[in-house]
């Protein structure tokens, strides 16, 4: 009875009636095992060579991060080296922006007068049209990375889909294609209608395309996805996606078609099993997936550093006839666990494709099928083992042969993992094993109570009682270790709080404390928000975790603008109370994060990590900067679009932070603000001439905006900026701003 019990769980959970979330993290803990029983493996040939934006390209030529000119010339060296293809891990979407595109036109208009001159030109003219040469050609990076991949006639570009979540209806494949998709297309790929569970995952309309005068001159293209399993590692990776009506390749298996004799077939049937490729046949599953044969941690591939490619330091013999896998290896970005490492770079994954897709390495997962037979054969073993314990009175007998079960099935996984690259499933067998010998569900049960327990304990602290509930429903939605998703933080603290508490003693400050968090707390959580924690006086929240909203961003901004409008209140009460009143800055950003419990398996804090957490901490304390109330950051503008009213107010360095930030100031619901849209422009074009350092035109113009409003504190801290900068010009001007302080 419990192998029939155990036999029906395991095919209702593979055939989603139920779910069991244990039984796919122990199959992806035991894969991941089964990688590091086998060890590394040596590549199978010399064919693929990643080349890698380093930390030692960083230093040495810093612009390779942040100019296309850049790539331009990277692409020239590699084409020197005549590589049977080049792949770059990178997006190219949107053209590159160095300068306002009204500045770039000025500067072409002036170099074309200037060098249209027929008279002879003065030393100075000759200078200053050189300056502005450098200027434009600083300035067409597209164009310029455009004519170098064209030049090398062997470069394949990337493009990264929005896939669909769940069902979704069939695209027009009549509708036009993107030019950076063609390179990536199969161009033999036969459509049979199959249900949701045995077809390639679609993608949304919009996809991230390379720009169509770089992908122009491309040999190909391919998606950048990978699959990410439920606990947040890449194991997997989509070999087919599609979109608008059509079926794409990814980067890795179109760079080892380049491999392939001239006129091999690529070809791919919805449901099949598998991929054409030339002769062979490259295993998937019925989406199209492939599970990938990592052969190690970083650099199992040679490596060489980008900059000495650009300085010519590498032989020929290293490259020549190669598949040169080129993007990011330096751990800033772009990095994923894997069974072997758990910051390996993207651009490794892919090459680890092609390296599959050449060498027939792809694993291949046993079917459902055989997973159930396996099931049936260990119970009936145990069954019969258990009768005559029972009948010899040797009860024990029963936890040894399940434990001998159990250790020879694991070989045998390992043997077909590491002989034949077939992976066994691990999970459904063993607890089949556990459940038959009844120790198992006994320590399930009690695992099970103990985990609701503490998630109870740690969530109902700082998130809703509803919210509570439907996390013990899923517990994996809380486990120990982040996943990567898009959420919002918002910041809250009050200004000058250490001076402001000298004043009072610690009665009164605590009283006071509790006065102002309490509303500020019910405020987060009737928006739906997780209170992160508290900081002293400041407030750190959380939107869209643990559970997913869509609308997190809006949350966000909902509750900062209830925040100040709810302070109105309390400072009357603190002034009724002979208190002094308070002000605070709201910080709020979104952006991709690492959510999930912290710490450790004894003691942890659910919360969020990542440079979007961290700039949405500075953008709170520059609130002090330009005397604002609520400034938000450029993602969380354009999430929310129209529903709020923001003014921008500047280009910003915050401090711990490389690059610039595009900031702006939350000013209040749409249709329920102070500012008119004259207003609002007239602030626009103040800050337009002071980035252009105009600085008489940004002057009359802020001083317009400020007799209109003369409190508002953005105005006067820009009116005084300007004052200083024409007593003071700057030598050099980009109109960024670098924050004084945390």
């Amino acid at each position: 009875m419990a192998t029939f019990l155990c036999s029906l769980l395991y095919w209702w959970h593979r055939t989603g009636t139920v779910q069991i979330p244990l039984l796919d993290r122990l199959d992806l803990d035991s894969i991941d095992a089964m990688f590091r029983i086998r060890g590394e493996r040596a590549p199978a040939g010399e064919t693929i060579v990643i080349v890698g934006l380093d930390e030692k390209s960083r230093r040495e030529v810093p612009q390779l991060f942040q100019m296309r000119t850049e790539h331009a010339r990277l692409v020239d060296a590699l084409a020197s080296y005549e590589p049977l293809a080049v792949g770059i891990d990178a997006l190219y979407s949107s053209p590159e922006i160095n300068l306002p595109a009204e500045v770039v036109k000025r500067v072409k208009d002036a170099a074309a007068l200037l060098g249209g001159k027929t008279e002879p030109k003065t030393a100075e003219e000759i200078a200053a049209l050189s300056a502005l040469d450098g200027v434009i050609k600083a300035t067409s990076g597209d164009a310029q990375l455009a004519a170098a991949v064209k030049r090398a006639g062997m470069v394949y570009l990337g493009a990264l889909f929005f896939l669909e979540q769940g069902e979704a209806d069939p695209a027009d494949p009549s509708a036009p294609e993107r030019i950076g998709l063609r390179g990536a297309r199969y161009r033999e790929a036969a459509v049979v209608e199959q249900p949701h569970d045995r077809r390639p995952p679609r993608a949304e309309a919009y996809a991230l395309v390379p720009q169509d005068i770089v992908a122009d001159g491309a040999r190909g293209a391919g998606a950048l996805n990978v699959a990410v399993d439920n606990d947040g590692d890449v194991r997997r990776i989509y070999s087919v996606i599609e979109h608008g009506g059509r079926y794409y390749m990814p980067m890795g298996l179109a760079l080892a078609a380049a491999a392939l004799p001239r006129g091999s077939e690529l070809s791919y049937v919805t449901s099949e099993s598998f991929i054409t490729f030339g002769e062979d046949e490259l295993e998937v599953d019925a989406r199209g997936i492939a599970q990938l044969a990592f052969l190690g941690p970083v650099r199992t591939f040679p490596h060489i550093s980008a900059v000495d490619v650009l300085e010519k330091r590498v032989p020929k013999e290293a490259l020549a006839g190669k598949l040169v896998f080129v993007g990011r290896t330096d751990k800033a970005q772009d990095t994923y666990a894997t069974p072997f490492d758990p910051l390996m770079p993207g651009v490794e994954i892919h090459a680890t494709l092609a390296h599959n897709a050449i060498y027939g390495e792809l694993l291949r997962k046993s079917s459902p099928f055989t997973t159930l037979f396996t099931i049936l054969i260990l119970g009936a073993l145990l069954s019969s083992l258990q009768l005559r314990v029972v009948r010899g009175q040797r009860s024990w007998y029963v936890g040894v042969g399940g434990l001998l079960t159990v250790m020879a099935y694991m070989i045998a996984m390992q043997l077909a993992f590491a002989k034949f690259d077939v992976i066994l499933e691990f999970a459904a067998p063993f607890l089949s094993v556990a459940i038959i010998t009844l120790a198992a569900l006994t320590t399930s049960l009690a695992t099970e109570g103990r985990e609701k327990a503490q998630l109870r304990a740690a969530f109902s602290q700082y998130v809703q009682k509803t919210v509570v509930d439907r996390l013990l429903e899923d517990p994996d939605r809380a486990r120990l270790g982040g996943v990567r998703r898009d959420l919002t933080v918002l910041f809250s603290d009050i200004r000058g709080f250490s001076k402001f508490s000298e004043g009072l003693d610690p009665q009164a400050l605590s009283e006071l404390l509790n006065d102002y968090l309490t509303p500020m707390t019910n405020l987060v959580m009737n928006e739906g928000g997780m209170l992160d924690k508290y900081i002293g006086d400041a407030v750190m929240a959380v939107y869209g975790a643990p559970l997913e909203q869509a609308d997190h961003a809006a949350r966000a901004c909902r509750t900062a603008l209830q925040m100040q409008h709810e302070l109105k209140s309390l400072n009357e009460t603190f002034r009724e109370r002979g208190l002094p009143a308070i002000v605070i800055g709201i910080g709020v950003n979104s952006g991709p994060m690492s959510v999930g419990n912290m710490g450790s398996e004894a003691r942890f804090d659910y919360t969020v990590l990542g440079d979007a957490v961290n700039l949405g901490a500075r953008l709170e304390a520059i609130t002090k900067d330009y005397k604002a109330g609520i400034i938000v950051g450029e993602h969380t503008r354009d999430l929310v679009g129209d529903e709020f009213v923001f003014r921008e107010l500047d280009l910003v360095k915050v401090t711990g932070r490389d690059g610039t930030a595009r900031i702006y100031e939350l000013i209040g619901e749409a249709g329920q603000t102070s500012f008119s849209a004259g207003d609002l422009a007239t602030f626009g074009r103040g800050l337009e001439a002071y980035r252009q350092a105009d600085w008489t035109r940004a002057e009359s113009e802020f001083k317009a905006f400020a007799a209109k409003h003369p409190v508002d504190g953005p105005a006067h801290v820009f009116l005084a900026r300007v004052e200083d900068l024409k007593a003071h010009p700057p030598e050099s001007w980009d109109g960024i701003y670098a924050q004084r302080g945390k």
